[in-house]
């Protein structure tokens, strides 16, 4: 994992307004994706990821349920796989198992989030998946801004391995990064795997 020395106030400020740039261009890319293509690039993946090592030899497996930007990695046959997706609990996120697409409602932040109410322990968790708005082949993230990611993979019993998931446009050469942005171990998209 790359170690990121703590920058100075002018330099955050100048992070920051990079990011907000990059996640203005990347959100005007993925406004011109129509839905068809959506679905296309997520089948993609799907088979893609499924046939992977990483996804065959976890057992329980952290997703994020999609929004219409978003690749839609949830397999319809979870056959021996343990699937969860995050809820929002007491103010902060935990994995809630799944059993089916259809056990995802909309939460309140206009996310699909699970029916169930039991956290399971981030620590049994063996791969965790996550979206983001753009990737680099370093492994760097950034997501839509809310910190709701960072937050779970900076925790310490965040030790599963973790995959970004995003469209191929969304790879960029560099992500500005922070101190408290994680690093992603793999990034997937439709046209390949990429490990860093």
């Amino acid at each position: 994992m790359m170690t990121l020395t703590a920058p100075f106030a002018p330099e955050i400020s100048e992070l920051r307004r990079q990011k907000a740039d990059l996640r203005a261009s990347i959100k005007s890319r993925l406004v011109r994706m129509d839905r068809s293509e959506v679905i296309l690039r997520s089948e993609i993946m799907r088979n893609s990821l499924y046939a992977s090592t990483l996804w065959k030899s976890s057992h329980s497996i952290l997703l994020f349920a999609s929004i219409a930007s978003e690749p839609d990695l949830i397999p319809t046959d979870f056959q021996s796989k343990q699937i969860y997706c995050l809820r929002s609990i007491h103010c902060h996120y935990e994995p809630v198992m799944i059993f089916s697409r259809e056990d995802l409602k909309l939460g309140p932040r206009g996310v699909r989030e699970p029916l169930g109410e039991t956290p399971f322990p981030l620590e049994q968790i063996d791969l965790i998946i996550v979206p983001g708005l753009a990737f680099d082949r370093q492994g760097g993230r950034l997501g839509r801004g809310g910190g709701h990611y960072d937050r779970i993979l900076g925790r310490k019993d965040c030790v599963g391995k973790v995959i970004g998931a995003c469209f191929a446009s969304q790879i960029v050469s560099e992500v500005p990064r922070e101190e408290h942005d994680s690093s992603m171990s793999a990034v997937l998209t439709e046209n390949d795997f990429l490990c860093n």
